[in-house]
């Protein structure tokens, strides 16, 4: 349905297909009397007076479904709609009666029980057409809102994949700095599983969910940058009991980012190495940690964190589960076996 005006919109071409339906299977009703009435006014008045029962029917269903409701109803104007309603009814019910004197060549008459039997005539056949008309709306209606609100969260989800790419390669290249400096051979190594890291995360730039077993591939490779860094300062402990890997997804870069939030925030010396466990069963992974705050402040943006829990919130009903005391920070994620938008995953 389309504006043409200030009251009135315009049906669409379906809209039309679905009167011509109804009056079509309405038909054979119609003209179920045909034998009697034909031989007492003749075929040209009966078809006048047949066309005249569709007109009236038709030009009640117009009016209301694309006059009334769209411009009062829909707007919550109810008393002017209700009181529209009854003047349009009331209207076109004294055209219909006049129409029908002029068809049968008589008087029209305007008792009030002729104009009550007359709008009961125009309500029955339009009662049920309008309902078709309205419903189709609600349901076409219904549709272009869930399209509108998905691709507001697709695009939202898209702003808040695109934080990530910045921030990781933001981070590698101050390690890869200070690794030129130090040892280019060990720069070189670096410089390559980067690489791989960083291709990884293009391959999957449109990718909502990722298997399992591809993140945790991903996080090997990561955690091997930590090490080349940092020695034995931070120890990673991986306890999977995942039954399938490739059957449940997370957010490509979730595990990383968990990872990388321990090792930024918290202090580890290869004396007393910070232990990063790695937990995944078949309904969750788990990142946890001990608390060991580094003395100096920490250059962050503050993002990763709030960034994955947005992401989980379009993706999943189930939440991030952030736990923190004055000895562990845990964090868990749920594993997805299916997403609410996109394409990326089945079912």
């Amino acid at each position: 349905m389309t504006q043409t005006g200030a009251f009135f919109a315009r049906p669409t071409r379906s809209d039309w297909a679905v009167i011509g339906v109804f009056w079509a299977a309405a038909l054979p009703f119609i003209f179920s009397d045909y034998d009697n009435v034909v031989t007492k006014i003749g075929w040209g008045r009966y078809l006048g007076l047949t066309a005249w029962s569709i007109v009236g029917p038709l030009m009640f269903t117009l009016l209301l479904v694309f006059g009334l409701m769209p411009q009062l109803l829909f707007r919550q104007r109810y008393l002017a709609f209700i009181l529209a309603l009854l003047g349009m009814a009331l209207g076109l019910t004294y055209v219909y009666r006049l129409g029908l004197g002029v068809l049968w060549n008589t008087t029209p008459t305007m008792t009030v029980n002729q104009m009550l039997n007359s709008l009961i005539s125009i309500v029955e056949k339009a009662g049920v057409l309008s309902a078709m008309l309205a419903g189709k709306q609600f349901f076409e209606t219904q549709q272009r809102l869930t399209q509108a609100e998905k691709a507001r969260t697709e695009a939202e989800l898209r702003h808040l994949k695109a934080q990530i790419d910045p921030h990781f390669l933001f981070n590698n290249l101050n390690v890869l700095g200070s690794l030129i400096q130090r040892n280019p051979e060990q720069a070189t190594a670096y410089l390559h599983r980067f690489s791989a890291l960083y291709r990884y995360l293009i391959r999957h730039k449109d990718d909502d969910v990722v298997p399992l077993a591809d993140e945790l591939a991903f996080v090997t490779d990561y955690q091997y940058l930590i090490g080349q860094r940092f020695g034995r300062a931070y120890v990673f402990i991986e306890k999977l009991t995942v039954s399938d890997s490739l059957a449940v997804f997370v957010p490509p870069g979730s595990i990383q980012t968990l990872l990388e939030n321990a090792v930024k925030h918290n202090g580890g010396d290869e004396r007393n190495p910070l232990l990063i466990e790695l937990i995944a069963t078949d309904q969750t992974i788990t990142v946890r940690n001990d608390l060991r705050p580094k003395l100096t402040p920490v250059d962050s943006t503050g993002t990763g964190l709030d960034n994955l829990r947005k992401r989980y919130g379009l993706l999943s009903d189930q939440p991030v589960r952030v736990q923190q005391d004055a000895v562990e920070f845990v964090v868990t994620l749920p594993l997805l076996r299916s997403v609410r938008i996109g394409q990326d995953v089945a079912q």
